[in-house]
């Protein structure tokens, strides 16, 4: 059983690493101008301070990233924080179902500058019924990750760590 639980958690890591690099490399992409995709001002400049709506980390022809409202403080200089995802077209989750919507559930510590994640969630929502479906989670605790400049987390730190 222990060897099966440590290859859940390798593939959990592998997968969840995977999909923060398609995230973090479809979020710095910029758009053409033309486009009408680019900002014209940074809104977390006017929500730094409100925690009662969701706020656009990135943009761009293949998704939009958010930072979820709702992220506090735990303990300490632990926030809890939820990023996600929206697609649009649909990609497919680990076990094959097409999802257009992935978040990933962690805590950043802003004094240490490092974050995990414990849960992703990949679901599908469809547009003509209006349902939303959750097709894959994983529930796990990632080992704590430095965060790098220009990274998801880096941007999340600059809104979240006052």
């Amino acid at each position: 059983m222990s060897a099966y639980l440590s290859k859940c958690k390798s593939i959990f890591q592998f997968s969840l690493a995977c999909v923060l690099v398609i995230l973090a490399c479809g979020a710095d992409a910029k758009p053409p101008q033309e486009s009408g995709l680019s900002k014209a001002t940074d809104p977390r400049a006017a929500k730094k301070t409100s925690n009662d709506s969701d706020i656009v980390l990135g943009k761009n022809a293949q998704n939009t990233l958010y930072l979820l409202a709702g992220w506090g403080k735990a303990e300490g200089s632990t926030t809890w924080y939820t990023v996600s995802a929206h697609f649009n077209k649909d990609q497919i989750a680990p076990e094959g179902k097409p999802f257009n919507l992935f978040s990933a559930s962690g805590a950043l510590d802003c004094k240490a500058n490092s974050y995990f994640y414990y849960r992703t969630s990949y679901l599908f929502f469809d547009a003509k019924t209006g349902s939303l479906n959750e097709v894959y989670f994983e529930k796990n605790k990632t080992d704590s990750i430095p965060i790098d400049v220009g990274s998801i987390e880096s941007d999340v730190k600059n809104t979240i760590c006052k």
